[in-house]
């Protein structure tokens, strides 16, 4: 996508910000103030349309990352006490038009303390999966009727609250062979004293046994939650040792590190909670997508504005008497964890203001964040690391790429005239409804080149576009293809690493030979 300049009144406004200082979002640990609350930690949204016909809204929100595959006595499990929701907003403004809330339900009946008499699966276990603990989740969808101006004064704004699914089970947890037998039902079970390992050794979690979650909503919408493998890729190392990038991630320089020290992607082996919801674009688009399936890039009436957001009640008190999280809630719901754009903390935004940005709506983003959208720190970072220089550019490219950057505005909003102030301009997906998805204009997961493989490497283009003002200098290109091939269909992502054979760990060896024993 060609850049375009946004109108100097645009930029006049955004100016006035240059003051402000810097803050990061909440993908994968990457924020101090989510450091210790995983389930608010959403680390990716994804939101596209269906190609050719547009009547199809697929979203995926992702949380709870880096989850070691055989990792803990209760798996992954769904996130009791938060509100997981999609926002979704229409034309130029940022306000909500419908909301799509999921709340997940885990209930455990309290058990006796054992005896000798107990039977396997009586309640008073070791492991989840034999407590006969449930998990459900509930589907609430929220249509906005925004305030409007009448002869008697502005209206209140309200809302119509539709449930659309409650009581749905979400998709357990892939343990390992024994489980797919003895709780999943999926095979036959022999015991050690059959003298067949198959049993421990041949695991039956499948796709077809993935897909008996996929639950039917009331408005034609589909929905399935729980565990997936991490469809993210990054050589996160390298980012995370001050942008200790690879030589093919830098044209080749040779100051840059090489084969000694190739890109890795660090999230390969490791699972993710997700969310992945289809709804009818006619839940946005009551009367039909303006103008479909025509690009009229000098409009906004056809825009579709997403980002995710989960929250919990403000006040936490400890309560023993609560299985499943140990807590109460209590007092207010506050967002504690948002997302939208990928990137947009680690690549624009810096550590001082996390918790103002995973409190705040895209709605104050311009007042919050403008300063560092016009005028990235990652600039100033690679020059310091003599990366320009080594890539030989002048010292007046530089200096146009310390800002003010209206391009990468003007990429945020797809050079649509979106107003650069509050309320228009925001971390958002932005979505042509009329025209077939493809990053910047919305997020698709898969779609690429081969199964593996996304549509659009969205960390190259977005640190391209940041550090080179040109979303296809291939930079940060190392990791492209994912460890699991995506599906084709809903809901597109892979299936969650298995807890025994795969993720990650070793054989450890004694480091000095046994003592003789005597």
């Amino acid at each position: 996508m060609k850049t375009k300049y946004i109108a100097a009144a645009g930029l006049a406004a955004m100016l006035v910000l240059s003051t402000t200082k810097a803050v990061p979002a909440s993908s994968h640990r990457e924020a101090l103030a989510i450091l210790n609350e995983p389930c608010a930690d959403n680390t990716d949204t994804y939101a596209w349309l269906s190609d050719g016909s547009h009547d199809k809204l697929d979203l995926i929100m992702d949380f709870y990352p880096l989850h070691e595959p055989g990792q803990g006595n209760h798996g992954l499990r769904a996130c009791n006490g938060y509100r997981y929701d999609f926002h979704i907003a229409t034309g130029a403004s940022l306000e909500d038009r419908v909301v799509y809330r999921i709340e997940f339900t885990n209930k455990l009946t309290p058990a006796p303390a054992p005896t000798a008499a107990d039977s396997l699966g009586g309640g008073n276990e070791l492991l989840w999966q034999l407590t006969g603990g449930t998990e459900t989740m509930k589907v609430t969808r929220f249509t906005v009727r925004p305030q409007i101006q009448t002869p008697f004064g502005k209206t209140q704004p309200s809302s119509d609250e539709v449930v659309l699914g409650d009581g749905l089970p979400v998709l357990p947890n892939n343990h390992g062979p024994q489980t797919d037998r003895l709780i999943y039902g999926l095979g036959p079970f022999k015991g050690y004293d059959s003298g067949d390992p198959a049993s421990r050794t041949i695991g039956l979690f499948d796709q077809a046994f993935v897909d008996k979650f996929i639950q039917n909503l009331s408005n034609g919408g589909r929905i399935i939650a729980g565990q997936f493998d991490d469809p993210y890729q990054l050589d996160e190392k390298g980012i995370f040792d001050l942008v200790n990038l690879n030589a093919s991630d830098l044209g080749g320089i040779p100051g840059a590190r090489g084969s000694e020290a190739p890109s890795r992607d660090v999230f390969t082996g490791f699972n993710v909670f997700s969310i992945a919801l289809e709804v009818p674009i006619s839940d946005v688009f009551p009367n039909g997508v303006p103008h479909n399936g025509v690009l009229k890039p000098d409009s906004t009436d056809s825009l579709i504005r997403i980002w995710a957001s989960i929250s919990r009640q403000q006040t936490q008190t400890v309560d023993p008497n609560n299985i499943i999280t140990g807590v109460k809630g209590g007092g207010e719901w506050v967002q504690v964890g948002r997302n939208a754009l990928p990137l947009f903390d680690a690549g624009l935004v810096g550590t001082q203001r996390q918790t103002l940005y995973l409190h705040s709506s895209p709605m104050k983003d311009v007042t919050n964040f403008g300063a560092d959208i016009l005028f990235p720190v990652l600039v100033r970072d690679i020059e310091a690391l003599g990366i320009y220089k080594a890539l030989g550019l002048p010292d007046s490219t530089v200096a146009k790429l310390k800002g003010p950057r209206i391009d990468i505005i003007n990429v945020i909003n797809l050079g649509r005239p979106i107003p650069v102030q509050d309320g228009f301009t925001g971390d958002v997906l932005t979505l042509d409804a009329a025209t077939d998805s493809k990053f910047p204009n919305g997020r698709r997961l898969g779609g690429g080149t081969a199964p593996n493989r996304n549509q659009v490497n969205v960390n190259s283009v977005l640190i391209s576009l940041i550090a080179a003002g040109d979303p296809g200098a291939g930079l940060a290109k190392g990791v492209e293809v994912n460890d699991k091939d995506y599906l084709d269909r809903f809901p597109f992502l892979a299936i969650a690493h298995q807890g025994l054979l795969q993720g990650h760990g070793g054989s450890n060896v004694p480091t000095v030979r046994d003592p003789a024993r005597p």
